[in-house]
């Protein structure tokens, strides 16, 4: 019988094969991509050694991390020293967080919406026009600065004083490095959650629906459902959350406002058959 380790082993390399894929695509090597996994395994054994209450020693390190300590570079034991693992944020950069908020508001807020789906809007100062959108989240950038980098994103399509969403949430195209950003906190966060389920017992919410034998015509039929049936829960969900981000900036002290939450869907389809010839 495998063991939990060899499971979880079996899943690792299941999860990552499609990254595995994009980096070789990208042109990274294994050398590369160890040194980031090296470094990673340091600030989370540091992570994990601190959440103990313990001091995380370059011998803890070394002990949990596998990486000898002889071969941990002058840098990781400053980190190891001083109890602050040396990881890269996963905050979005504000604009793309800002535009974020800016595509929830409008597809959530009743005054942006025809019915349930979102208004076609224009420039104005008008309660129900762009400016206004715009404005109501942030008045630290212009409406037009917004606009020009909603456009580069292919978040919107302006025909004449039209400026129509243009997508189901906020999916930056065209961008690289603004979807490669998506990718990766979008991913870090699905991990999180399938990995608490397993390993915490928690019940967070991460489940899939899978079917197979059908036709490519089938499951693109099956992907413009999933779309339509996306569109009036993000924005339900949306409303809520504008809702209590209101409640608790009134409520609730600022030690007491440091949860966060994502929540998203995704679908995914490809022909079997397709792959097979390609293998």
């Amino acid at each position: 019988m495998a063991s939990k380790l060899d499971l979880v082993l079996k899943a690792f390399v299941a999860a990552n094969r499609p990254l595995v894929r994009l980096l070789i695509g990208r042109g990274a090597t294994f050398p590369v991509v160890a040194e980031r996994l090296r470094q990673l395994f340091v600030d989370e054994a540091v992570a994990e050694i601190r959440a103990r209450g313990m001091k995380p020693t370059a011998s803890a390190v070394s002990l949990l991390s596998g990486v000898h300590r002889k071969d941990l570079r002058a840098r990781e034991l400053v980190v190891a020293r001083d109890g602050v693992p040396e990881v890269e944020s996963t905050s979005a950069p504000a604009p793309l967080g800002l535009i974020g908020q800016i595509v929830g508001r409008w597809m959530s807020e009743p005054l942006f919406l025809d019915g349930k789906t979102p208004r076609v809007l224009q420039r104005g100062d008008a309660p129900d026009d762009f400016d206004a959108l715009v404005q109501g989240v942030s008045t630290d950038v212009g409406p037009r600065a917004v606009l020009d980098e909603m456009l580069r994103l292919g978040v919107v399509r302006v025909d004449g004083e039209r400026i129509e969403l243009d997508t189901i949430g906020m999916v930056p195209r065209g961008d690289f490095a603004a979807m490669a950003e998506a990718l990766g906190l979008n991913l870090a966060d699905h991990a999180a959650a399938a990995c608490a389920n397993l390993t915490e017992g928690r019940n967070l919410l991460e489940q899939a629906v899978y079917v197979d034998e059908i036709s490519p015509d089938s499951a693109h039929l099956l992907h413009q459902a999933a779309t339509r049936a996306w569109r009036p829960v993000v924005a339900r969900v949306l409303r809520l959350a504008d809702k209590r981000v209101a409640h608790d900036a009134v409520k609730e002290c600022e030690e007491r406002r440091q949860a966060r939450v994502r929540f998203g869907v995704y679908f995914y389809a490809e022909d079997a058959q397709k792959k097979k010839e390609s293998e």
